[in-house]
């Protein structure tokens, strides 16, 4: 079965317009692949958004400190993440759009995903923001995300 993917590329996209936009797609009974998800910018100050991950990452119960919530340090797994948030998670055709949803860090991988249609989404880069952003790849490198060993 040769599944025929929507080849989005994250350069210089917002995040949240972004996945949106790929959950809606999902939804719809499409397969995505969003390439370069380390260049997606998050609308905001630095320190900011460094604060609200943190908080999420410190997440702990009282009864077991050491159980989840699992946060996710690759860029790839923070934009998926995030589109999962915008499905319904809990219903079984949101499982099944989330299944549907493919990142990578880099460019694409011709063996792994042969037949794909490029997708163009207008409006929704970073020339409309009129302040500050940073890159999925610069929040991940504060968690420890280390792009130099990815093959």
């Amino acid at each position: 079965m040769n599944t025929e993917y929507l080849l989005i590329d994250g350069t210089d996209k917002i995040l949240g317009r972004l996945a949106a936009i790929v959950a809606k797609l999902a939804l719809l009974g499409k397969h995505v692949l969003v390439i370069n998800a380390k260049d997606i910018v998050i609308s905001g100050a630095q320190q900011s958004i460094f604060d609200h991950y943190i908080r999420k990452k410190n997440i702990k119960t009282r009864t077991n400190p050491h159980a989840g919530p699992f946060f996710y340090r690759t860029p790839d797994k923070l934009f998926r993440r995030t589109v999962r948030g915008m499905l319904p998670w809990k219903m079984p055709h949101g499982k099944e759009a989330y299944r549907r949803v493919h990142a990578s860090i880099s460019v694409l991988d011709k063996e792994k995903y042969p037949k794909v249609v490029p997708y163009e989404t207008p409006g929704i880069g970073k020339e409309r923001l009129s302040h500050k952003c940073i890159t999925l790849e610069t929040l991940a490198k504060r968690f420890g995300f280390d792009y130099t060993n990815v093959t």
